[in-house]
C-alpha cells in the first residue's frame, strides 16, 4: 500500500503504480516530464503505468507531461481511493 501527497513525479509516480493499492490525499497530481528532457521514462514506469491505466494513457501522460490530478487519477486506475486524512 502506497499512499501519495502532493507532486507525484516521475519515478514517484512509476513506483508508486507498482503497488497494489495507491491511495491519494487531496491535491496530489502525478506527472512525467521525462520525455520533454530528452529521457525515456525510467524506475519502471513504462511497465507499471501502462499497467494500471493502460497504454493509450500512459503514453498520452508521458508523451505530453501534463498533470493528472488526483480526482483524474483515481477515474483512470492510477489510484485506487482518495483520502481527506492521510490514512
Amino acid at each position: 500500500m502506497v499512499h501519495t501527497h502532493g507532486a507525484c513525479i516521475g519515478a514517484g509516480a512509476e513506483m508508486a503504480a507498482f503497488a497494489g493499492t495507491v491511495i491519494a490525499a487531496p491535491g496530489t497530481f502525478f506527472r512525467f516530464p521525462e520525455v520533454r528532457m530528452g529521457l525515456v521514462p525510467g524506475a519502471g514506469g513504462t511497465v507499471s503505468v501502462p499497467r494500471r491505466i493502460g497504454r493509450w494513457r500512459a503514453a498520452w501522460l508521458m508523451l505530453t507531461g501534463e498533470r493528472l490530478s488526483a480526482e483524474a487519477a483515481l477515474r483512470w486506475g492510477l489510484v485506487d481511493r482518495l483520502t481527506d486524512d492521510g490514512d
